[in-house]
């Protein structure tokens, strides 16, 4: 029943996003509502465990895409391939095991809706359907493609025989800047800090800013610089707030001000699907090391020890199948607990094939057009991502890549 229902969540939601497109045309919107009435009736005979009729209900939003499909944009193809692998569920509860191979089959074969591997193969109703051996090329691409720990774990290693003596070393703004003073006054970050406790100074930091400005991934940055300023000053009534790479930027130039290492580091998957995700790398000279701090998560990663990893060490245990834990607090927004399961396992699993750091960090960074960066990016050896400017660094070395702090030199 869960996998069921949470297709037919998906259905709902992308019913509410066909809806809004101004271009619809009549048969468009009357498929909508003919299809919404359908999967209504699926949902309810579904939970009554009436599987024969939902079953023909499956059938029935099938043979009414099939009636109009000539008139109907390639996205409505979702609807019917969905109800394939509806149909295959209730088939499998009924015993049917060669109709839902032959259903799964389909909707897998299609290519036209978004399948994890893992959720496939985890589905209670499909229990034993996925051993069939007509299904095994399919799943096998559909492992290669959606999950993410494989991906991971199978990714070449770092190679650090390259020459980097040509790169430039990562260098980071003095705390007593004038623009970084400005940042530590504005946030009053001096009465955040634990005096004398560099970890729970980190912490408190992140928590802060967390609590400050809520994550909102369908705004970009406000107008008027990439500074923690002035986009703290943009989310301040509350009208908005920031994306991962937002909420980053200005954790950064907070940790900055207070004498602190800090990285933005943009977390991207092998192929570019649908998002990457921005954190940041916070160096603790108490443990020598670069730590993991997600603004967006209100996140840091332990071991089973509970000892803080760094970005490395995350990704080194993911690929060696040792035990990360995220933090009892993490939560997105104070609204939806963070797991090890979903953010580590998955969402991160899936963005930590390459890393991308900038070449120097201060204020106002990602804006100043009269010094501009450059980017350097972490990728496996013999890989090559689609996401960079050729004039970027691009290394395979994690060693120049996890350098030591060195400040930025003042004139």
């Amino acid at each position: 029943m869960k996998r069921l229902k949470g297709y037919l969540l998906i259905l709902f939601l992308n019913l509410v996003c066909f809806t809004s497109l101004s271009a619809q045309t009549d048969a468009e919107r009357k498929f909508l509502a003919s299809t919404d009435s359908l999967n209504t009736q699926l949902f309810d005979a579904y939970t009554r465990k009436d599987y024969p009729a939902a079953e023909a209900l499956c059938q029935k939003i099938i043979d009414l895409y099939d009636a109009h499909a000539t008139q109907l944009a390639e996205g409505y193809a979702y609807f019917k391939y969905s109800s394939y692998y509806n149909m295959a569920s209730v088939q499998a509860i009924q015993g049917k095991k060669q109709e839902a191979v032959n259903s799964l089959l389909k909707a897998l074969d299609s290519r036209k809706m978004e399948m994890s591997y893992k959720k496939i193969i985890n589905d209670e109703d499909l229990k034993g359907i996925p051993d069939a051996p007509e299904l095994q090329p399919a799943l096998k691409r559909l492992k290669e493609t959606t999950d993410y720990l494989y991906i991971l774990q199978n990714a070449p290693e770092y190679t650090r025989t390259q020459s980097v003596d040509s790169l430039p070393q990562i260098v980071y703004a003095q705390a007593d800047e004038p623009d970084l003073k400005r940042v530590r006054d504005y946030f009053r970050l001096d009465s955040v800090a634990v005096a004398g406790d560099e970890l729970a100074t980190i912490k408190r930091i992140l928590t802060y800013i967390h609590d400050k400005i809520r994550h909102d991934g369908q705004n970009g940055n406000p107008k008027g610089g990439n500074n923690s300023i002035n986009f703290a000053e943009a989310c301040k009534d509350g009208s908005r707030g920031l994306n991962c790479r937002g909420l980053a930027t200005v954790l950064n130039e907070c940790y900055l001000s207070m004498g602190i290492p800090s990285r933005v580091i943009t977390c991207m998957p092998k192929t570019y699907i649908n998002d990457c995700h921005v954190i940041n790398a916070v160096y603790s000279s108490t443990l020598g090391k670069w730590l993991w701090i997600d603004p967006t998560n209100n996140a840091w990663v332990t071991d089973e020890l509970g000892n803080l990893l760094s970005v490395q060490e995350v990704r080194a245990r993911l690929r060696n199948d040792q035990p990360v834990r995220v933090n009892e607090e993490a939560n997105w927004n104070n609204e939806k607990k963070t797991t090890t399961e979903d953010y580590l396992y998955e969402y991160m699993a899936k963005n930590l094939f390459y890393l991308e750091s900038w070449t120097r960090y201060g204020f106002n960074t990602e804006s100043d057009r009269e010094n501009l960066i450059n980017y350097i990016f972490l990728q496996p050896t013999g890989c090559d991502s689609e996401e960079r400017n050729p004039r970027n660094y691009s290394v395979n070395d994690d060693r120049y890549f996890w350098q030591a702090p060195q400040q930025a030199k003042t004139d």
